[in-house]
């Protein structure tokens, strides 16, 4: 199997973890409910793919696999490996419905980054 095959299925199932964990979030949020562990669980595959598609990105990298916007895409992938962390940044001061809200917004940010990312990638 192509290694850039298993990048791009990778970057799908991000675009899925992130938007499945932005629209749960926001239907949580305006059920006035807070962060489950099972939220937290998409969220963690999601950024745990972000982190798996980084890596097969280096190697094709390495292996000298051209990219027609290659600093462009190479950002994108940053950021989606930053999904946690940016949770944890903006929800410094936030619990409870807030805290879900920003976790939200902020999958569903990273599944735009997710879609851009795909359509820079050559």
């Amino acid at each position: 199997m192509d290694l850039t095959f298993v990048h791009a299925r990778v970057a799908t199932a991000m675009v899925l973890f992130a938007a499945i964990a932005g629209v749960w979030g926001l239907v949580d949020y305006f059920r006035h409910r807070s962060v489950t562990p099972a939220y937290w669980g998409v969220i963690a595959v999601g950024n745990l793919a972000a982190l798996a598609q980084a890596a097969i990105g280096v190697t094709l990298a390495l292996q000298g696999r051209p990219l027609t916007r290659g600093w462009v895409h190479i950002l994108y992938g940053v950021v989606l490996v930053l999904w946690i962390p940016l949770i944890q940044f903006f929800n410094r001061e936030r619990e409870g419905r807030q805290e879900l809200l920003m976790c939200a917004l902020v999958s569903l940010f990273e599944a735009g980054i997710a879609i851009r990312a795909i359509t820079t990638s050559g």
